[in-house]
Formats: structure tokens, sequence, C-alpha cells
């Protein structure tokens, strides 16, 4: 069945989603060394430990866009973007997978 929008929130998932995902697919195309100077520059927060890198890139992704009371979180399919019940999991390149792990600072 069908479920209608609840709120504003809901109603912006599309252009969330789009903008989001444009914003993956560029940051995608970096070389690692380009990512993690580019994910440092815009979350401004140290990558000292897989956590710290995790909140960091989804910092970066999330960097200037306006979310909307969207919420970014990392899925074990790529970044889950989420508001109450309704999620969706856009896909992660692999940079990011190395990001996170750490294999881009080595």
């Amino acid at each position: 069945m069908t479920e209608l929008p609840h709120d504003v929130a809901d109603l912006y998932l599309a252009p969330v989603t789009l903008a989001l995902d444009a914003r993956i697919a560029q940051m995608g195309q970096l070389t690692d060394d380009k990512l993690r100077l580019q994910i440092a520059m815009e979350s401004d927060e140290p990558d000292w430990s897989v956590e710290l890198r995790k909140d960091a890139l989804l910092r970066a992704v999330g960097h200037l866009v306006d979310l909307h009371g969207w919420s970014l979180s990392l899925a074990e399919r790529g970044i889950q973007v989420a508001h109450g019940k309704h999620s969706v999991v856009l896909g992660a390149p692999a940079n990011f997978v190395r990001y996170v792990e750490g294999a881009a600072h080595q």
C-alpha cells in the first residue's frame, strides 16, 4: 500500500536524495588523498579512529546540503538517509570504504 507524506520533511525525500547522490558521485571521483583532504576541510573532524572517520565522512557528504530533517548514517550497503520510519540507502563508492577503514591513510 502506498503511504502518503506525513510532513514537509517527507516531501523533501527526492530533492535531498538527488543532492546527496550527486555529492557522493562527485566525492567518489576523488583520489584517496584528495578525498581525505576534502573530508578534513568540510567536516572539521579528526580522522584518528574508525568512528571519527565515519562521523567525518557523513558530515562531509552532508556539507552544504539542506537535509530538511533527514539524517545520515552509515549502513552496510552505503549511506542511509532516514526520517522517522522512512529510509533509503545510497550506494557508497570504494574510496569511502577505504577512507573509513583507514586504508587511505597508509
